[in-house]
């Protein structure tokens, strides 16, 4: 799983850089951490579909096992939209278990990403957030079936439904 992040995840993390070709990758990710409430909002967001993952409220030691919890997460929300266990096992299965990190793609994937605070920001200060759990898959159901476009309006589709077309192509 290769994460790009923004500037301020960067400088939180630490990581070290891996340079990485990820145009048409199927495991590529776009990742940003904001302050909400003096706490930290960790969100992940898949490039091809803009498949949002949420974590609230968020430390630095959460994020030392950062592929378990992004696996667990995509496992819940994926669940939660309505992939079938084998689905999710699949495109899970699939990846490596290896995380790299780099710098964001460009600004339109950028533009997409904030996108995606902004909404679970909304659904965060409208809804809540659960205090037991890390991961908030309520706030990642919603932004998975809102519907996003591109191109100028052009193209409307919803986050979750463009992710089974690609799980699609994956299982062929």
């Amino acid at each position: 799983m290769h994460i790009q992040c923004t500037k301020a995840l960067l400088d939180y993390l630490k990581p070290q850089i891996t340079e990485k070709n990820t145009d048409s990758n199927m495991y590529a990710w776009h990742a940003h951490i904001v302050k909400r409430s003096r706490k930290n909002c960790f969100v992940l967001m898949y490039d091809l579909s803009r498949f949002v993952l949420v974590f609230y409220p968020v430390k630095k030691s959460d994020l030392k096992e950062l592929y378990q919890m992004v696996s667990i997460a995509m496992m819940n929300a994926m669940l939660g939209v309505g992939f079938t266990p084998d689905e999710v096992d699949a495109y899970i299965k699939s990846q490596s278990t290896e995380l790299t990190f780099n710098k964001t793609k460009n600004r339109t994937l950028v533009a997409r990403l904030n996108k995606a605070v902004e909404s679970v920001d909304v659904v965060i200060s409208t809804d809540g957030y659960y205090d037991d759990n890390i991961e908030q898959v309520h706030a990642s159901i919603f932004c998975n079936q809102y519907l996003v476009c591109e191109d100028n309006n052009k193209r409307c589709y919803k986050p979750k439904d463009k992710l089974r077309e690609y799980l699609e192509l994956l299982q062929d």
